[in-house]
């Protein structure tokens, strides 16, 4: 292949590569990417049929500084997205424009923004991919750059450059290159000190609020969640699966709610108090108080665009970096609001029996505040607890009827003018979850018994592979605690929606894939400087750990020992010897030039053939023998082989000429 258009495809791959990291990354659309193709594709069919004037490139420049400034002012909503434009189009702008060897490696060095761009707001694994093959595509471009500068420094013009042709060894640097650099890269990142847990704040990389999570939540707004399936957060549980008896209790809680006016549920947040974590250090969210099993998670939190974080009932203490969280008196946790990926991590205690002790005046009055509701609600209330002799075994009776007698729907459909909760139980008698914990906290209310609806995520699907639970945006989740008999709060949830229990649901190649993911955000998005201090201690402990091969533990024979010996002897002079001989060998084997292989193609037409033992001269006179009209040609074509081969020089018009005129000779004798 020749040189000259091995550095336009590379150029061209390191390009694109680029622009596909822009898309991944959300920096570019459909439309853009689209616009992009479109133009590699009529770069590359364009650079030997139309060579654009001076006059047309300043015309392109200013039209794209003008669509710039008009992006800039006007129609960009975000200032990096603008500027990420404006380098794609320049980028393109000067691949289009390249004629010469310098052109295509301006336009590949200039495309190195692209990746770095798109690594300041992203942390997806599919990145990696993009990133090594535009590593594998620049080094290539940077070698076959270098090869076309030291001919063009050496005096070859522009036919010779074109006809300059390149082997697989210059692949082989390039990815040879590629290896180094990706080794260097890799030991610097993890042992460069870590001054700060800081994200690059460039570009939210959610550009929506999470709805069902926040201090104020309308009814219906949960199921507007549960037909997503992109990823919420990944829950992993150091301890591996929990056991069965567990199972049930496991939800990953978010929010607790205490008002209802009637439509909508809230909170008051002034009531949280701020704690701040120290490096890595443990943070008390409430007492331990109550019976249970302790359950640890490490979270990997999406940025959902929700100030809660969650975990599962009941959180005690929490693990995080440097940062603020509010917990408030309900236990609920919640930080300003995240534009990038949360890590991390919670102990629990997990259990059926009740918590957090008695309440006091204020906080039972607030977990029994009522707005005016239809007579009947109390009335069902009363019915369907009838017969119960405790707050206990009346709020079961309330949950079973509940999931028993409705029915779980996604289809909110408004039939009458009546109050949401009253048309839910009285006319649809169908709802999702929200409608089910909300009808469940009012009449429990009505008779007397603290409670508040609680909204955050089922307990998801289990991977085995990574050992965590995969939570989708599609498992948002409302249920009620209710605070019983003075003894203490307990969860009910009264949606009869069904939930699996340790056995995955999806592919297992997706699995695996997403355990890739979770192993990429824990151990390079989210290598931190706690992690290098563990490292450094590991390798340490390593090394000063006493060790010795234990040669009094072998028991080999003497005879067997010595043909092991000799053995090696031979394989050792074996290799030498290959060694020895390969660097001749290779030399004696390598190709000709391109032009004196052309010349030998027009020569075996013509029945003149070199022979194995026959050097350049000897043929050379050996043509001039059978051909005279040739002579003066090859002897030309065997000057300017002789210069290239054995003296270094590159090929010129001359060498070309030769051929040209060879093949005339030919053809006249």
């Amino acid at each position: 292949m020749r040189t000259l258009s091995a550095l336009r495809l590379t150029t061209t791959l390191a390009v694109g590569a680029g622009v596909l990291g822009l898309y991944l990354a959300g920096l570019l659309g459909a439309v853009g990417l689209g616009f992009a193709g479109l133009a590699l594709v009529a770069g590359w069919w364009l650079q030997e049929r139309i060579t654009p004037s001076r006059r047309v490139a300043a015309l392109i420049t200013a039209v794209i500084a003008l669509a710039a400034a008009l992006d800039l002012l006007y129609l960009s909503t975000v200032v990096f997205d603008a500027f990420v434009r404006l380098l794609v189009l320049l980028v393109l702008l000067r691949l289009v424009t390249a004629r010469r060897p310098r052109d295509l490696r301006d336009a590949g060095m200039l495309a190195f923004f692209m990746p770095v761009a798109s690594s300041a707001v992203t942390v997806s694994v599919d990145f990696v991919f993009v990133l090594v093959a535009y590593v594998l595509a620049s080094m290539t471009m940077l070698v076959l750059a270098h090869d076309l500068g030291e001919a063009e420094r050496a005096g070859a013009d522009a036919a010779a450059l074109a006809e300059l042709r390149t082997g697989p060894g210059v692949v082989l640097i390039g990815v040879a290159g590629s290896v180094v650099a990706a080794g260097v890269t890799l030991a610097l990142f993890f042992v460069i000190p870590r001054v700060g847990e800081a994200t690059l704040a460039f570009r939210n990389p959610s550009q929506r609020m999470l709805i069902g999570f926040s201090d104020r939540v309308e009814l219906g707004t949960i199921g507007q969640l549960e037909t997503d399936a992109t990823v919420a957060m990944r829950v992993h549980l150091p301890a591996g699966p929990p056991p069965p008896t567990l199972l049930p209790h496991i939800r990953w809680r978010g929010v607790a709610l205490e008002r209802y006016d009637g439509t909508a549920w809230s909170t008051d947040r002034p009531r949280g108090r701020a704690v701040r974590s120290f490096g890595g250090g443990s943070l008390e969210v409430q007492p331990v108080r109550g019976p249970g099993t302790y359950l640890q998670q490490a979270i990997f939190l999406e940025p959902i665009g929700a100030e809660a974080i969650f975990a599962a009932p009941h959180a005690v203490r929490l693990w995080a970096r440097n940062g603020v969280a509010v917990v408030d008196e309900a236990g609920a946790i919640s930080v300003p609001t995240p534009s990038a990926r949360l890590q991390y991590g919670v102990d629990s205690l997990v259990g059926p029996g009740p918590w957090g002790g008695r309440l006091d005046a204020d906080a039972r009055a607030r977990h029994l505040q009522l707005p005016p509701l239809p007579p009947r609600i109390a009335a069902l209330a009363r019915e369907v607890t009838a017969g119960t002799r405790t707050q206990a075994q009346a709020a079961q009776a309330l949950t079973v009827f509940l999931s028993r007698d409705f029915r779980y729907t996604l289809t909110l459909e408004r039939r009458t003018d009546l109050d949401p909760l009253e048309e839910f139980l009285f006319v649809r008698r169908s709802g999702n979850c929200e409608y089910f914990s909300a009808a469940l906290a009012v009449m429990l209310r009505t008779l007397g018994v603290p409670a508040r609806v609680v909204n955050g995520f089922q307990r998801g699907e289990w991977n085995p592979y990574g050992e965590y639970f995969l939570v989708r945006m599609g498992d948002a989740h409302s249920w009620v605690e209710a605070h019983v008999d003075g003894a203490g709060w307990i969860t009910l949830d009264p949606s009869p929606r069904g939930e699996g229990g340790l056995e995955p649901a999806t592919a297992s190649v997706s699995l695996w894939l997403d355990a890739v993911r979770v192993r990429w955000y824990r151990y390079i998005v989210g290598w931190s400087r706690q992690d290098q201090v563990q490292a450094a201690v590991a390798l340490q402990r390593v090394a000063t750990r006493p060790w010795r091969l234990p040669w009094r533990d072998l028991a080999v024979p003497a005879g067997a020992a010595a043909a092991g010996l000799v053995a090696a002897a031979v394989v050792a002079w074996v290799a030498w010897r290959r060694l020895a001989a390969w660097g001749p060998a290779r030399a004696a084997v390598s190709r000709p030039p391109d032009f004196y292989r052309r010349a030998l193609r027009v020569l075996a037409r013509a029945g003149l053939r070199p022979a194995p033992s026959e050097t350049a001269r000897e043929f050379a006179a050996r043509v001039a023998d059978s051909a005279p009209a040739a002579t003066e040609a090859m002897r030309g074509l065997t000057a300017s082989y002789e210069a290239v081969r054995f003296g270094g020089q590159t090929p010129d018009a001359r060498a070309m000429e030769a051929v040209r005129a060879l093949r005339a000779a030919l053809r006249r004798g």
